[in-house]
C-alpha cells in the first residue's frame, strides 16, 4: 500500500524499497490526461435548469424505514418522530441522474461509445476531474422497494446494485447516484445529502468585543503582532447558507444565496472582527470571505414561492470545482459538511452491517480524490469537518465515512496527495469532544463556540446577532483559519509544508490528534 512518504522513517534497504513504492504511487494519477478533458469538454449538455419542477429525480415512498437507532440521542429520537418500534416513514428521491468518472486515458471515442450504449445523456461535465453528470432512467433498480416490506434495505439493495453495475465498466473509475435522503425531521421536505450539524443556541451580541476561546488555545492571537499578519487574507467557505453580517466582509457573495446561521458561523471563527464596538475576533486580523453554498434545487409551494433548498452531491462537486478552477489567490477551503449519519438516519458506518454505506460514501470520494489531486497541483488545502456522529459511544465513529471528503483525504493519502486535511473537535481542557469522531490529521477548538449568526432568537434575519455553536464544523476552521494565518507570516512556504508545521505541535488531544500551537509552527516553520 502506498504510504505519505512525510510520516514515514525509513532506512537502508527499507528506505529504497519505500522511495520506489511513493514513486509508484504518485506516477498513478486519477486526474484526466488533456486528450480526455478534451473529450469531456466538447460533450454537449443542455442549458443550466434553475428553479421549477426538478426533473432529475423520480420520488418514491418508502413506508416504516428501519432504523439502528441504538443510543441515538434523545434529541435525534424526538426529531425523528419514531413509533414504539423504533421506525420512522422516510421517503427516499430515486435518481434520475448520477455522476461517472471516467479513467484518465478515457478516448473521445469510447466515451462516446460509452453514452450511446447505455443511453445516457449528458447534463454537466467536469473536464478538470475527468467527470461528467447523466440522466437515465435508473428507478429499475429501486422498483422493488415500493412493495418490499424490508425497504431499508431494499434502498441499499438499490444503491449498490446501481454502483456496481456501473462500475463494471472498464472505461469508469468510479460512478455514483446522486440522490436525497428525507426524514420526519424536516416534514417530509428534503434535507442537504452533505447537512452543515450543529448544537448550540443562538444569543444576542452584550455590546462587548470577545475573542473566542479558541483564539487563544491555538494561539492565533500570539501572531498578530507580525509582520504580515495584518495584510488582507482570503479565506475560502463552502456551507450550506450565509448573510451580510457586520462582522464578516465578504467577495462577491451571490445574491441569491440561501441564509443559514452555519455558514456565517464558519465564516465568523476565520474572520470575524468586531463592529461597532461589539462582536467577536476571529482567528485572522484582516480577512475577505469567498463563500459558495452548493448549487440548489428550488422546492415550490402553492404560490410559487420558495419553500426550501437541498443539495445533491453533484451540486457539491460543482461548488467545489468552482473554488479550484476560477479562485487562484484563494490556497486554503473550508468544508464543515458531512453525511451526520448517526443523527440524521441513526446508522453507524462503522458497523459490519454498515458496508453498503460505506460504499456509497466510497464511490462518491472517488471523484474527491481526483480533486484533491488538481488541488494539490494548484496549491490549495481543503480543510473538511471530521463529524458528529459520536454521542453517547464508548467507542468514537471514524471520520473516514463521516463524508466523502474525509474518505477521499485519507485515500489520498495513499497515493502521496496531502492537500486534504480531516479536524477533530476538542474543548476547553484539549480532551475530545463527546460529539466529535476520531481518527482526524488534527483537532481544534470545537465547543461552545461563539461566532456570527445569521438570524435572531426569533428567526429573523439580522446583520448583529451572533451565538455559541459546538461541532467538528466550528473545529474545522479554527484549524484551517491557522493554516492561512502561517501562511500569511511565513509566505515563503508551501500549503504542504505550512500543514506539516502545525502537525508538528506537541499539544494533542488525547485521541493523539495534534492540536496547532502556532508559536511552535513558527518554530518549525523558521
Amino acid at each position: 500500500m502506498c504510504t505519505d512518504s512525510w510520516f514515514r522513517v525509513v532506512t537502508g534497504v527499507a528506505a529504497f524499497f519505500a522511495l520506489t513504492n511513493n514513486a509508484f504511487c504518485q506516477s498513478r494519477s486519477t486526474l484526466p490526461s488533456p486528450q480526455t478533458q478534451l473529450a469531456i469538454q466538447s460533450l454537449p449538455t443542455p442549458p443550466t435548469n434553475r428553479g421549477g419542477p426538478n426533473p432529475a429525480f423520480l420520488p418514491i415512498e418508502l413506508r416504516h424505514f428501519q432504523l439502528d437507532l441504538d443510543k441515538l440521542p434523545a434529541s435525534s429520537r424526538e426529531r425523528l418522530k419514531l413509533d414504539a418500534k423504533g421506525q420512522a416513514s422516510t421517503p427516499l428521491i430515486v435518481p434520475n441522474t448520477m455522476l461517472l468518472q471516467f479513467n484518465p486515458d478515457a478516448s473521445r471515442v469510447q466515451i462516446n461509445d460509452f453514452l450511446k450504449t447505455r443511453e445516457l445523456s449528458v447534463v454537466e461535465t467536469f473536464p478538470t476531474i475527468g467527470a461528467i453528470k447523466v440522466r437515465s432512467n435508473f428507478s429499475k433498480y429501486f422498483a422493488s422497494a415500493l412493495s418490499d416490506d424490508n425497504a431499508n434495505q431494499t434502498l441499499l439493495r438499490g444503491i449498490r446494485a446501481l454502483i456496481d453495475d456501473f462500475k463494471k465498466e472498464p472505461i469508469l473509475q468510479s460512478a455514483t447516484p446522486d440522490f436525497v435522503l428525507r426524514t420526519q425531521a424536516t416534514d417530509l421536505e428534503p434535507t442537504n445529502i452533505m447537512k452543515a450539524s450543529d448544537v448550540g443556541e443562538i444569543v444576542s451580541a452584550d455590546g462587548k468585543i470577545v475573542a473566542d476561546w479558541g483564539v487563544a488555545n491555538i494561539e492565533a492571537d500570539r501572531l498578530w503582532g507580525l509582520p504580515g499578519a495584518q495584510d488582507g487574507a482570503l479565506f475560502g467557505v463552502m456551507d450550506v447558507g450565509f448573510a451580510r453580517h457586520e462582522a464578516l466582509t465578504f467577495l462577491e457573495l451571490p445574491k441569491s444565496i440561501e441564509t443559514d446561521d452555519h455558514g456565517n458561523h464558519v465564516a465568523g471563527i476565520a474572520c470575524g472582527k468586531p463592529a461597532n464596538g461589539r462582536g467577536v475576533h476571529g482567528v485572522l486580523p484582516n480577512c475577505f470571505v469567498r463563500a459558495h453554498a452548493a448549487d440548489v434545487f428550488f422546492k415550490s409551494v402553492e404560490g410559487g414561492q420558495v419553500a426550501r433548498f437541498f443539495v445533491t452531491f453533484s451540486q457539491v462537486l460543482t461548488t467545489l470545482n468552482r473554488f479550484l478552477d476560477q479562485y487562484d489567490d484563494l490556497k486554503v477551503i473550508n468544508v464543515s459538511m458531512g453525511y451526520n449519519w448517526k443523527s440524521n438516519f441513526g446508522i453507524n458506518p462503522d458497523l459490519p452491517d454498515s458496508s453498503q454505506w460505506r460504499s456509497l460514501v466510497e464511490s462518491q470520494g472517488t471523484f474527491l480524490v481526483a480533486a484533491l489531486e488538481l488541488a494539490e497541483k494548484r496549491g490549495k488545502v481543503v480543510f473538511s469537518a471530521a463529524g458528529n456522529d459520536s454521542f453517547g459511544l464508548a467507542n468514537p465513529i471514524k471520520a473516514k465515512y463521516a463524508s466523502p471528503f474525509n474518505w477521499a483525504a485519507i485515500t489520498a493519502r495513499d497515493k502521496g496527495i496531502r492537500s486534504g486535511i480531516i479536524v477533530e473537535a476538542h474543548g476547553p481542557l484539549n480532551k475530545r469532544a463527546a460529539f466529535s469522531n476520531a481518527g482526524g490529521h488534527m483537532s481544534c477548538p470545537g465547543v461552545d463556540v461563539l461566532s456570527a449568526v445569521a438570524h435572531d432568537a426569533t428567526g429573523k434575519i439580522s446583520t448583529s446577532q451572533y451565538g455559541k455553536m459546538s461541532g467538528t464544523s466550528m473545529a474545522s476552521p479554527y484549524c484551517a483559519a491557522a493554516h492561512v494565518l502561517l501562511g500569511l507570516v511565513r509566505p515563503q512556504y508551501s500549503g504542504n509544508e505550512i500543514t506539516d508545521c502545525l502537525l508538528a505541535s506537541t499539544e494533542k488531544s488525547d485521541t493523539g490528534a495534534p492540536i496547532p500551537q502556532l508559536t511552535q509552527a513558527l518554530q518549525k516553520c523558521p
